[in-house]
């Protein structure tokens, strides 16, 4: 599923108003046992979804700026490779870079979707045609399958995908089926290395499903009470998976637990480390974990559906035409040209 931006009589909405952030003091819930309904099952644990009540207080914007705003486009995909190497997928079948002084663009021509990459010359994008790689010169068509909704790689010989059925991984010559799930819908894979990654999704009973690689196999780690869009792991002892109902499930090496509610449609998770984390909502918030708490950090007027971070100082999100970031881009046109990545 796609999410579309706000429109105003079929057209989209380009102008950016700033808005007073709202502070989402969501209390980590570690240490009140009573606040988290956690039922063992023989095997993967349901997480429950009794959480704490939700402070809120005012706080300024943080340093949020639109990086630039599109022709109309559905943004898909974003990754950040350096301070001037930003790479986001578009539905038009485009890849747009940023290269520090402006955006460059090269046509796919078919609606892409997930974006995973080990490096500039080492890119994955699935698309309505199959799944796509980019090997610093060429990009080349390795499967024809098009339902494919999760890309993820934690380096070159390891790289996964999800689709509705379960998970499939790269051999360097095709796409083999490592998992199989007819019931569970994967949205999203973490991988932080070769030997631990996780898959999200929802099952037919509009529950969640956390998936485990263990290096060898996949196996179901824990359900939720609500459907999973996201996950992002900074190893194995550090993950968060985000839902599209507002809650935040922690990882802490043992057990997944509902940490936080935040009220909003998550649709996105990133971070750089198990200090630095961020996520955004539909509804247009980009919240940032700070210690125990997730605040929003800003509120853009268009839906986001994606976010990536290089450093503290440098957070990249997509919207639905709109890209954000917390660079400073001075002078730099805000066009694009057609040329090669």
């Amino acid at each position: 599923m796609r999410f579309r931006g706000p429109r105003d009589g079929g057209r989209r909405t380009t102008r950016l108003t700033r808005m007073a952030a709202v502070v989402v003091a969501a209390t980590v819930l570690a240490g009140c046992a009573s606040a988290v309904a956690l039922t063992r099952a023989a095997g993967p644990e349901a997480v429950g979804h009794e959480l704490a009540t939700v402070a809120r207080a005012q706080s300024p914007a943080g340093p949020w700026q639109v990086a630039w705003v599109t022709p109309s486009l559905e943004l898909t995909g974003v990754r950040v490779f350096g301070p001037q190497d930003v790479w986001v997928a578009a539905s038009d079948g485009r890849i747009y870079a940023w290269d520090g002084t402006g955006w460059h663009v090269q046509r796919l021509d078919d609606d892409l979707g997930a974006m995973a990459a080990v490096s500039p010359r080492d890119v994955w994008v699935s698309s309505d045609d199959g799944i796509r790689h980019w090997d610093g010169a060429h990009w080349s068509l390795t499967s024809h399958d098009g339902s494919v909704t999760a890309l993820a790689a934690s380096d070159a010989r390891h790289v996964w995908a999800g689709d509705p059925t379960g998970i499939r991984t790269w051999t360097g010559t095709s796409w083999v089926r490592q998992y199989a799930a007819a019931d569970a819908d994967v949205r999203a894979i973490a991988a932080p290395d070769a030997t631990h990654a996780w898959a999200v999704g929802s099952l037919p009973d509009g529950s969640g499903v956390i998936v485990a690689w263990n290096g060898t196999s996949w196996s179901v780690q824990a359900t939720t009470t609500q459907p999973l869009s996201a996950i992002y792991a900074a190893g194995p002892e550090h993950a968060w998976a985000v839902s599209t109902e507002g809650t935040i499930y922690g990882w802490n090496g043992r057990t997944w637990s509902a940490t936080a509610d935040v009220h909003l449609p998550l649709t996105a998770v990133t971070g750089i480390d198990a200090t630095h984390v961020w996520a955004v909502a539909q509804s247009g918030e980009i919240l940032a974990l700070h210690g125990a708490t997730w605040t929003v950090a800003y509120r853009a007027p268009t839906t986001l559906t994606g976010i990536a971070a290089l450093d503290p100082s440098s957070v990249w999100a997509i919207g639905f035409d709109t890209i954000y970031s917390t660079v400073d881009q001075g002078s730099a046109p805000s066009s694009w040209t057609t040329s090669g990545l």
